[in-house]
């Protein structure tokens, strides 16, 4: 598993970091972050005009953050579609470039959400905690100025996505 030290001014009282305005800010500015510095495999597009989805599942209250955030953007030369994807959607989830899961939907059916998208090219992102532990991609672990990254190495490599560079030099492998 990898750690990236990332230091915020979300308030430490709250539960995760989506739970602020400001920690949900915070989550889309990595959210695009990721967007860009992450290589998808070619074949996950449905021909050169096939948008790239970012999905959220069971946190609705990011989605006006990132609504706003991806209005007319382009990522990898491709235009964002913003979805909302329901528990018990496997089929669109895997359609997905980003699926974003929330604390609403319990631990139970995140793993279960994880486990079905695992050999597949989607970045599970989340900050529920102990995500990685069930599997997600990326987790964003603990709140305020104690606030990291954690990275699950082994899932990215098994939905064959390749973290760029940039993203590499600020990460260390924690055992």
């Amino acid at each position: 598993m990898l750690v990236l030290g990332v230091i915020t001014a979300a308030p430490s009282a709250a539960e995760q970091l989506s739970d602020t305005d400001l920690g949900r800010k915070v989550m889309v500015d990595y959210i695009v972050h990721f967007a860009h510095h992450f290589q998808w495999p070619i074949e996950v597009f449905n021909g050169s005009n096939a948008p790239f989805r970012i999905c959220v599942m069971g946190d609705e209250a990011l989605v006006p953050a990132l609504t706003a955030r991806f209005h007319r953007h382009r990522i990898q030369g491709r235009m964002v579609a913003l979805e909302t994807v329901n528990d018990g959607e496997t089929m669109r989830a895997r359609r997905c470039q980003i699926m974003v899961m929330g604390s609403e939907l319990g631990l139970e059916p995140v793993a279960k959400a994880v486990g079905a998208l695992e050999f597949f090219p989607v970045l599970t992102v989340s900050d529920v905690s102990r995500f990685n532990q069930l599997g997600g991609m990326v987790e964003f672990a603990g709140s305020g100025a104690n606030m990291s990254l954690q990275l699950n190495k082994t899932r990215l490599d098994r939905a064959e996505l390749k973290m760029g560079d940039s993203l590499f030099r600020l990460t260390r492998e924690v055992n």
